[in-house]
Protein backbone atom coordinates (compact mmCIF):
# COMPACT_ATOMS: atom_id res chain seq x y z
CA UNK A 1 0.00 0.00 0.00
CA UNK A 2 1.18 3.48 -1.11
CA UNK A 3 1.26 6.20 1.99
CA UNK A 4 -0.44 8.80 0.68
CA UNK A 5 -0.24 10.66 4.42
CA UNK A 6 1.81 10.57 7.60
CA UNK A 7 0.06 11.29 10.57
CA UNK A 8 -0.07 11.86 14.22
CA UNK A 9 -2.87 10.49 15.68
CA UNK A 10 -3.45 11.80 19.01
CA UNK A 11 -7.18 10.46 19.25
CA UNK A 12 -8.54 7.87 21.90
CA UNK A 13 -11.57 7.92 20.04
CA UNK A 14 -10.16 7.00 16.49
CA UNK A 15 -7.52 4.79 17.75
CA UNK A 16 -9.45 2.08 19.29
CA UNK A 17 -11.61 1.71 17.00
CA UNK A 18 -10.93 -1.00 14.55
CA UNK A 19 -13.16 0.27 11.73
CA UNK A 20 -11.51 3.84 11.83
CA UNK A 21 -8.18 1.80 11.63
CA UNK A 22 -8.88 -0.37 8.82
CA UNK A 23 -9.85 2.41 6.77
CA UNK A 24 -7.05 4.52 7.76
CA UNK A 25 -4.43 1.14 6.66
CA UNK A 26 -6.82 1.31 3.37
CA UNK A 27 -6.24 4.65 2.26
CA UNK A 28 -2.53 4.58 2.91
CA UNK A 29 -2.54 6.95 5.85
CA UNK A 30 0.54 6.18 8.10
CA UNK A 31 0.74 6.65 12.13
CA UNK A 32 3.69 8.22 13.06
CA UNK A 33 2.71 8.29 16.40
CA UNK A 34 -0.86 7.33 18.22
CA UNK A 35 -2.22 8.41 22.02
CA UNK A 36 -0.06 5.82 24.18
CA UNK A 37 2.96 6.84 22.37
CA UNK A 38 2.49 10.72 22.56
CA UNK A 39 1.81 10.57 26.77
CA UNK A 40 5.16 7.78 26.46
CA UNK A 41 7.03 10.32 24.50
CA UNK A 42 5.99 13.24 27.23
CA UNK A 43 6.14 11.24 29.98
CA UNK A 44 10.22 10.63 28.92
CA UNK A 45 13.51 12.86 29.64
CA UNK A 46 13.28 14.45 26.24
CA UNK A 47 9.32 15.39 26.21
CA UNK A 48 8.61 17.64 24.18
CA UNK A 49 11.98 17.87 22.13
CA UNK A 50 11.17 14.31 21.49
CA UNK A 51 7.00 14.78 20.24
CA UNK A 52 8.68 17.93 18.15
CA UNK A 53 11.31 15.25 16.47
CA UNK A 54 7.74 13.26 15.46
CA UNK A 55 6.32 16.41 14.23
CA UNK A 56 9.69 17.50 11.84
CA UNK A 57 7.71 14.49 9.55
CA UNK A 58 4.50 14.52 9.79
CA UNK A 59 1.90 16.44 7.37
CA UNK A 60 -1.32 15.54 9.06
CA UNK A 61 -2.39 15.82 13.12
CA UNK A 62 -5.03 14.92 15.20
CA UNK A 63 -5.42 16.28 18.66
CA UNK A 64 -8.14 16.13 21.83
CA UNK A 65 -6.87 18.89 23.87
CA UNK A 66 -3.51 19.04 23.14
CA UNK A 67 -2.20 22.28 22.80
CA UNK A 68 -1.57 22.72 19.60
CA UNK A 69 1.02 26.06 19.63
CA UNK A 70 3.33 27.95 17.60
CA UNK A 71 5.79 26.00 18.82
CA UNK A 72 4.49 23.12 18.10
CA UNK A 73 4.09 24.88 14.07
CA UNK A 74 7.50 25.70 14.24
CA UNK A 75 8.26 21.73 14.68
CA UNK A 76 6.08 20.78 12.23
CA UNK A 77 7.36 22.38 8.42
CA UNK A 78 5.25 20.18 6.60
CA UNK A 79 1.95 20.27 8.39
CA UNK A 80 -1.17 20.88 5.94
CA UNK A 81 -3.64 20.27 8.70
CA UNK A 82 -5.05 20.01 12.49
CA UNK A 83 -8.44 18.14 13.05
CA UNK A 84 -9.68 19.03 16.26
CA UNK A 85 -11.36 15.69 17.54
CA UNK A 86 -14.52 17.30 19.59
CA UNK A 87 -16.04 20.60 19.84
CA UNK A 88 -14.06 24.08 20.36
CA UNK A 89 -10.69 25.12 19.44
CA UNK A 90 -9.41 26.88 22.34
CA UNK A 91 -6.63 24.91 22.18
CA UNK A 92 -5.26 25.29 18.80
CA UNK A 93 -3.38 28.43 18.03
CA UNK A 94 -5.69 28.98 14.58
CA UNK A 95 -3.95 32.31 13.95
CA UNK A 96 -1.08 31.12 13.66
CA UNK A 97 -2.19 27.65 11.16
CA UNK A 98 -3.72 30.43 9.00
CA UNK A 99 -0.51 32.29 8.74
CA UNK A 100 1.11 29.10 8.14
CA UNK A 101 -1.50 28.21 5.32
CA UNK A 102 -2.40 25.35 7.68
CA UNK A 103 -6.24 23.71 7.54
CA UNK A 104 -7.90 23.83 10.95
CA UNK A 105 -11.33 21.88 11.44
CA UNK A 106 -13.09 20.47 14.45
CA UNK A 107 -15.99 18.20 14.83
CA UNK A 108 -18.64 20.58 15.93
CA UNK A 109 -21.66 19.28 17.27
CA UNK A 110 -21.39 15.65 16.65
CA UNK A 111 -20.73 14.52 20.76
CA UNK A 112 -23.88 17.21 21.13
CA UNK A 113 -26.20 14.64 22.33
CA UNK A 114 -23.76 12.75 24.51
CA UNK A 115 -22.56 15.74 26.14
CA UNK A 116 -26.21 16.87 26.83
CA UNK A 117 -26.98 13.28 28.69
CA UNK A 118 -23.81 13.50 30.50
CA UNK A 119 -24.75 17.42 31.25
CA UNK A 120 -28.24 16.06 32.99
CA UNK A 121 -26.64 13.36 34.41
CA UNK A 122 -23.97 15.29 36.17
CA UNK A 123 -26.88 17.27 37.22
CA UNK A 124 -28.86 14.28 38.85
CA UNK A 125 -26.47 12.44 40.32
CA UNK A 126 -25.39 15.88 42.32
CA UNK A 127 -28.65 16.92 43.37
CA UNK A 128 -29.42 13.60 44.59
CA UNK A 129 -26.58 12.93 45.85
CA UNK A 130 -26.02 9.46 43.91
CA UNK A 131 -21.86 9.38 44.66
CA UNK A 132 -22.37 10.07 48.11
CA UNK A 133 -24.89 7.25 48.88
CA UNK A 134 -22.65 4.86 46.39
CA UNK A 135 -19.75 5.69 48.51
CA UNK A 136 -21.47 5.05 51.79
CA UNK A 137 -22.78 1.77 50.90
CA UNK A 138 -19.40 0.51 49.64
CA UNK A 139 -17.99 1.47 52.65
CA UNK A 140 -20.45 -0.61 54.74
CA UNK A 141 -23.22 1.60 55.67
CA UNK A 142 -26.77 2.05 55.07
CA UNK A 143 -27.45 5.72 55.29
CA UNK A 144 -30.38 7.84 53.75
CA UNK A 145 -28.87 10.82 51.89
CA UNK A 146 -31.64 13.68 51.15
CA UNK A 147 -31.38 15.42 47.87
CA UNK A 148 -32.96 18.21 45.87
CA UNK A 149 -36.20 17.60 43.70
CA UNK A 150 -36.00 18.80 40.29
CA UNK A 151 -39.70 19.04 39.51
CA UNK A 152 -41.59 21.94 39.80
CA UNK A 153 -38.03 23.97 39.70
CA UNK A 154 -35.64 26.24 37.43
CA UNK A 155 -32.96 25.18 35.47
CA UNK A 156 -30.58 28.01 33.68
CA UNK A 157 -28.31 27.12 31.06
CA UNK A 158 -25.30 29.71 30.35
CA UNK A 159 -25.14 29.50 26.44
CA UNK A 160 -27.77 27.79 23.76
CA UNK A 161 -26.03 25.95 21.19
CA UNK A 162 -26.40 22.47 20.19
CA UNK A 163 -25.52 20.89 23.49
CA UNK A 164 -27.57 23.21 25.74
CA UNK A 165 -30.94 23.17 23.28
CA UNK A 166 -30.64 18.74 23.86
CA UNK A 167 -30.34 19.10 27.58
CA UNK A 168 -34.31 21.23 27.19
CA UNK A 169 -36.18 17.84 26.70
CA UNK A 170 -34.60 16.63 29.44
CA UNK A 171 -35.10 19.18 31.81
CA UNK A 172 -38.79 19.02 30.35
CA UNK A 173 -39.39 15.57 30.88
CA UNK A 174 -38.69 16.25 34.56
CA UNK A 175 -41.05 19.29 34.85
CA UNK A 176 -38.53 21.64 35.33
CA UNK A 177 -38.75 25.39 33.85
CA UNK A 178 -36.02 26.19 31.96
CA UNK A 179 -34.51 29.42 31.24
CA UNK A 180 -31.80 30.67 28.94
CA UNK A 181 -28.71 33.25 28.77
CA UNK A 182 -27.10 33.90 25.62
CA UNK A 183 -25.67 37.02 23.55
CA UNK A 184 -28.22 36.83 21.04
CA UNK A 185 -31.68 36.72 22.06
CA UNK A 186 -34.44 35.00 19.58
CA UNK A 187 -37.67 35.47 20.86
CA UNK A 188 -39.38 32.85 18.37
CA UNK A 189 -36.47 30.47 18.62
CA UNK A 190 -37.41 30.22 22.66
CA UNK A 191 -40.97 29.94 22.01
CA UNK A 192 -40.73 27.09 20.12
CA UNK A 193 -38.19 25.58 22.48
CA UNK A 194 -40.37 26.45 25.55
CA UNK A 195 -37.42 28.86 27.34
CA UNK A 196 -37.34 32.46 28.23
CA UNK A 197 -33.77 33.68 27.49
CA UNK A 198 -32.98 36.31 30.19
CA UNK A 199 -29.73 38.25 31.55
CA UNK A 200 -27.04 36.36 33.12
CA UNK A 201 -27.84 37.79 36.68
CA UNK A 202 -31.31 37.24 36.25
CA UNK A 203 -30.59 33.43 35.65
CA UNK A 204 -28.08 32.96 38.40
CA UNK A 205 -30.59 34.33 41.34
CA UNK A 206 -33.63 32.72 39.81
CA UNK A 207 -32.64 29.58 38.47
CA UNK A 208 -31.80 26.53 41.35
CA UNK A 209 -29.78 24.73 38.72
CA UNK A 210 -27.38 25.87 36.24
CA UNK A 211 -25.55 24.09 33.51
CA UNK A 212 -22.64 25.61 31.32
CA UNK A 213 -22.66 25.50 27.62
CA UNK A 214 -20.27 28.46 26.61
CA UNK A 215 -17.61 27.94 24.44
CA UNK A 216 -14.33 29.11 25.64
CA UNK A 217 -12.94 32.84 24.77
CA UNK A 218 -11.64 35.89 26.38
CA UNK A 219 -14.85 36.96 26.94
CA UNK A 220 -16.44 34.13 28.49
CA UNK A 221 -13.14 32.93 30.71
CA UNK A 222 -14.22 33.46 34.47
CA UNK A 223 -17.90 34.45 33.14
CA UNK A 224 -18.55 32.99 36.60
CA UNK A 225 -16.69 34.11 39.24
CA UNK A 226 -16.97 35.49 42.79
CA UNK A 227 -19.57 38.31 42.08
CA UNK A 228 -21.69 35.56 39.97
CA UNK A 229 -21.10 32.88 42.62
CA UNK A 230 -22.34 35.91 45.05
CA UNK A 231 -25.91 35.91 43.27
CA UNK A 232 -26.57 31.82 43.69
CA UNK A 233 -28.47 30.96 46.41
CA UNK A 234 -27.87 26.94 47.17
CA UNK A 235 -27.61 26.52 43.20
CA UNK A 236 -26.34 23.01 42.03
CA UNK A 237 -23.93 24.12 39.44
CA UNK A 238 -22.83 21.44 36.13
CA UNK A 239 -20.31 22.44 34.12
CA UNK A 240 -19.41 20.47 30.96
CA UNK A 241 -18.02 23.60 28.74
CA UNK A 242 -14.28 24.28 29.67
CA UNK A 243 -12.92 24.76 33.09
CA UNK A 244 -11.67 28.51 32.82
CA UNK A 245 -15.05 29.33 32.04
CA UNK A 246 -15.32 29.25 36.04
CA UNK A 247 -12.89 31.20 38.42
CA UNK A 248 -12.54 27.50 40.33
CA UNK A 249 -11.02 29.30 43.46
CA UNK A 250 -14.56 31.54 43.71
CA UNK A 251 -16.35 28.28 43.16
CA UNK A 252 -14.42 26.66 45.97
CA UNK A 253 -15.57 29.46 48.25
CA UNK A 254 -19.27 29.28 46.88
CA UNK A 255 -19.44 25.74 48.10
CA UNK A 256 -18.12 26.36 51.88
CA UNK A 257 -20.62 29.14 52.34
CA UNK A 258 -23.18 27.81 50.63
CA UNK A 259 -23.85 29.49 47.42
CA UNK A 260 -23.41 26.49 45.69
CA UNK A 261 -24.93 23.67 47.59
CA UNK A 262 -23.68 21.16 44.82
CA UNK A 263 -21.03 21.27 42.08
CA UNK A 264 -20.72 18.29 38.98
CA UNK A 265 -17.77 19.16 37.14
CA UNK A 266 -16.60 17.58 33.68
CA UNK A 267 -14.44 19.88 32.82
CA UNK A 268 -10.95 21.65 35.11
CA UNK A 269 -8.93 24.55 34.69
CA UNK A 270 -5.90 22.27 34.82
CA UNK A 271 -7.02 18.66 33.47
CA UNK A 272 -5.67 16.38 35.51
CA UNK A 273 -6.86 18.89 37.96
CA UNK A 274 -4.03 17.38 40.79
CA UNK A 275 -3.94 19.60 43.92
CA UNK A 276 -7.18 21.38 43.22
CA UNK A 277 -8.92 21.74 46.82
CA UNK A 278 -12.44 21.02 45.25
CA UNK A 279 -11.17 16.92 44.86
CA UNK A 280 -11.86 17.14 48.95
CA UNK A 281 -15.05 18.59 49.16
CA UNK A 282 -18.07 15.72 48.83
CA UNK A 283 -20.42 18.28 47.66
CA UNK A 284 -18.92 18.03 44.35
CA UNK A 285 -18.80 15.19 41.42
CA UNK A 286 -15.57 14.50 39.57
CA UNK A 287 -15.60 13.45 35.76
CA UNK A 288 -12.34 13.06 33.71
CA UNK A 289 -13.38 15.11 30.77
CA UNK A 290 -15.66 12.59 29.92
CA UNK A 291 -18.92 13.86 28.45
CA UNK A 292 -18.68 12.98 24.71
CA UNK A 293 -17.60 9.08 25.48
CA UNK A 294 -20.59 7.61 24.69
CA UNK A 295 -20.35 4.72 22.59
CA UNK A 296 -22.91 5.67 19.59
CA UNK A 297 -21.19 9.26 19.40
CA UNK A 298 -17.83 7.46 19.75
CA UNK A 299 -18.45 5.72 16.35
CA UNK A 300 -19.50 8.31 14.75
CA UNK A 301 -17.06 10.54 15.49
CA UNK A 302 -14.93 8.18 14.31
CA UNK A 303 -16.16 7.67 11.12
CA UNK A 304 -16.31 11.58 10.55
CA UNK A 305 -12.73 11.97 11.35
CA UNK A 306 -11.60 9.51 9.15
CA UNK A 307 -13.40 10.50 6.30
CA UNK A 308 -11.49 14.31 7.15
CA UNK A 309 -8.54 12.65 7.60
CA UNK A 310 -8.44 10.93 3.62
CA UNK A 311 -9.74 14.04 2.30
CA UNK A 312 -7.12 16.04 3.55
CA UNK A 313 -4.65 13.11 2.77
CA UNK A 314 -4.74 13.81 -0.62
CA UNK A 315 -1.81 17.06 -1.42
CA UNK A 316 -4.29 18.47 -4.13
CA UNK A 317 -7.46 18.31 -1.38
Amino acid sequence: MTTTSRVALLSRIIGTDPDARRRLDEAGIEIAVDLPGYDALMAGPDGVRSWHAVLADVDGLVVGLQPVDRALFDAAPKLRYVLRVGTGLDNVDVATAAERGVAVANLEGLNADAVAEYAFGLLLAAARRIPEADASMRAGRWERFGGRHLGGRTLGLVGFGAIARAVVPMAHGFGMDVLVHRRTPDPAADAAAGVRTVGLDELLTASQFVSLHVPLTDHTRHLIGPREIGLMDGVVLVNTARGEVVDEDALYQGLLDGHVAAAALDVFTDEPPAGSPLLGLRTVVLSPHNGGYSDLVMRRTAAAAVDLMIEHSDPAG
